[in-house]
Formats: C-alpha cells, structure tokens, sequence
C-alpha cells in the first residue's frame, strides 16, 4: 500500500449520508481516502521513473461530468489512474474511474487487503486485474466488480511472501477466505501500453453515500493595482496585474493577461494590450476618467477570471502664460466651452493669502483660451472646473513681468 503516490488531505464527517459530487481542481483532492495512483503495471511495486506530466483539457468528446478531464501520455509499464483507500472493502461498493483513450490502451487495478491475522506486520496480499480501454468513448470500471489474481507481500520491501490461488476471485470470496472484511485500497489506472489516455470522474462509497470526483481545471484570481488613483492628463500611469491560481497561489504556466479598459461616456470594454501574465505592467496615458481592468481568458487548463476595474480620474493639464496684458494658454484635453476662471492671490490684511477671481472666459477651440490680465502685483493662476469624467483643474502659477 505504502507504494502509490497519493494526495490527501483530512477527511470531513458527517452524520447524514448521502450522494454528493466534489470538483477536484487541477491534481489536489480535498478529501482523504481518494487520490491518484502511479504504479507498476506487473507488480504495484515495480514502477517507472520518468517525470509525470499530466495535461488539463476540454474533453475529449463529453466526458462524464463536468466539461474537463485529466491526460496523461506515459511512456508504457506503468499506470496512471485513481487510488482509494477505504475503512472496509466489503462495505465499499463503488470504486470507480472513467477513462478515454482514442485508439484503446491497457491499464492495470489492483486491490490491498491485509487480513485481520497480520494485522501489526508489514504482510499485506494485493489482487491484480488487467484492464482493457477500447478505442474511442468514454468508459468507466468500478474495482469493486472485478477478479484479482492475488499474492502476498512484504509491504516495507516489496517482497513476495506468498502466492494465492491459480484462478481469479472477486474481493468478497478472497477475504472470507482469510479471516474477513478489512480496511484496504483499490487502485484503477492506465497506460501500460503507453497510449495516451484521459480520466474523469472518480467515484467511491456504497449505496446512497457515493461521492463523485469530477476533475476540472483550476480556478484563478486576477489582481490590478495602479500607482496612484488621479493623474493629470497627460502624465502616465502604470498599471500592474496578478494572475494566480486560487488553490494554491500558484502561477498558471504560460498565461497571458489582457488589460482591457472603459473610457468615459462608454458600456463596453476594449482592449489595450495583451502582454506575459508572469509579471503583467502597462503604461496608459487616459485623458478622462477611465476604468481598467486584466481579464484571464477561459483555457483548458484554467478558468478565466477578471479583476476588480481599477478607476483612474483624470484632471485637465492647465497651461497658462502672461503675454502682455493678457493671460494666455491651453487646456487638455479640449473641451470648447468649458469655463475658465483667473485667480489672484495676494497677501490678506492680516498675513496669508487672500485669493480672488479676476477674469472669467470659455476655453477655445483645440482647448485656447485668453484672458484679461487686472492691473496690480499678484500671484495668478488658471483654473477649469470640475465636469462629466474630469476633474477640476488647476495651473502653476504665473507671474507678471516687472
């Protein structure tokens, strides 16, 4: 038992049984008692050591539930495929997989038994059965039905202890055999032939407690943060992005974030730039108000998320000048008809600024404006008020000459 690779985590109890089905994101089960299995496919024990790469896709056909399976494309002699370790192996009555492979493959199940006499010792006996896929259509096999060839086995070092009965039994026959029910595991899997193949859908438990496993892909968050939240037009913002896996906090591999925006006045989002989501920034120049956001697209491996909008204001970049008599300069962006105002700002009778408006115009065409410059000393500045998608502005301030 000691030899299958298993993920598991503390299982959850519950007074009232009943079916239920579990999304398992990616490879990691939520529940102890079902994982996944690599193993020999001529003994548990004697498996391959090449790296496992499993694939996260849509389909293939319509699998079982959901609309993503797990792949895998082994190299042949071992076998890939569901682990379930249960309390009795008599009381379990489903201990199932699916599995697609599109020109057929083998695979291999076996079942772990250590009768009640051993219990204490390292003695276990495990039953094997080959398992044949046929070409095309998904199919499922549920261990609980099948006939193992069995033989017992130091489970510390593998070794063959002894060798059970020339014919096959189904698990019911053998353990009444050798001193009842016992906790044990099945394990279903494929790719012995090193055909590749897909899984879906593990299913454990007896009747009216079964729970359904449907492999899925991960799921994810999206993150944006922006340097400051109100610019001056003109100025540029850098706008930063997260993409990771929510089971985890890992990164999905070669991702891609499309930041995508919505500009004042506007319903719908467009996209800006589509750039590496390892470490996603993109510089933008809005002129008024702007909502952004990064959208991860739905993949097989994946599923698509998008991030909270991120509100940039914008206020108008008020230039002005003192030419002559006048006041002089340019607003950005343009907007003819917008009020301007000329501001005065002397020291008050009592100490600090008094400020006062001296002169009152419209901005131009492609954002002019002129205004009356008052006679006196005095510090002036230009100001635009606050309007739909900008906010109010302000210039430096100007000085007369002399």
């Amino acid at each position: 038992m000691a030899a299958a690779t298993v993920v598991t985590a503390a299982p959850a109890q519950a007074e009232v049984r009943a079916d239920s089905t579990v999304t398992v994101r990616g490879t990691s089960f939520p529940e102890a008692g079902v994982g996944f299995a690599y193993v020999g496919c001529d003994s548990l024990h004697e498996r391959g050591a090449e790296t496992l790469a499993p694939t996260i896709g849509f389909g293939p056909a319509l699998p079982p539930t959901g609309m993503r399976s797990l792949g895998y494309d082994l190299e042949g002699g071992s076998a890939m495929g569901a682990l379930f370790s249960v309390d009795s192996l008599l009381d379990t009555t489903t201990a199932s997989l699916a599995a697609y492979a599109e020109d057929g493959g083998s695979g291999v199940a076996y079942v772990g038994y250590q009768a009640p006499a051993d219990g204490g010792t390292s003695s276990a006996w495990f039953g094997r059965a080959d398992l044949v896929l046929a070409p095309g259509g998904w199919q499922e096999v549920d261990a609980t039905d099948l006939f193992y060839l069995w033989s017992k086995h130091d489970m510390t070092t593998g070794a063959l202890l002894e060798q059970g009965p020339e014919l096959p039994s189904d698990v019911a026959t053998f353990t009444a055999a050798h001193g009842g029910d016992a906790p044990g595991l099945f394990t279903l899997g494929y790719g012995c032939d090193g055909a590749p193949f897909n899984m879906d859908t593990l299913r454990l438990g007896s009747p009216g407690d079964v729970t359904t496993y449907d492999l899925e892909g991960m799921t994810t968050a999206t993150d944006m943060t922006g340097e400051r939240a109100a610019i001056t037009a003109g100025e540029q913002l850098a706008l930063r992005g997260a993409l990771r896996v929510t089971e985890g906090g890992t990164r999905v591999p070669g991702s891609s974030l499309i930041l995508e925006q919505q500009a004042f006045g506007t319903t719908f989002w467009e996209t800006v730039d589509v750039v590496d989501g390892a470490e996603p920034t993109v510089t933008v120049e809005p002129l008024r108000r702007t909502l952004y956001r990064w959208r991860f697209v739905d993949r097989p491996l994946a599923q698509g998320s998008v991030s909270l909008p991120f509100v940039v204001e914008v206020a108008p970049d008020v230039d002005a000048r003192i030419d002559g008599d006048r006041v002089v300069g340019s607003a950005i962006p343009a907007e003819p008809g917008t009020p301007v105002t000329l501001w005065r700002s002397v020291e008050g009778p009592l100490g600090g600024e008094a400020t006062e408006a001296v002169a009152r115009g419209l901005v131009g065409e492609a954002g002019a404006f002129e205004l009356a410059l008052p006679e006196g000393r005095g510090r002036f500045f230009v100001t635009l008020p606050a309007a739909p998608g900008s906010l109010a502005g302000t210039s430096a301030i100007v000085l007369p000459q002399g």
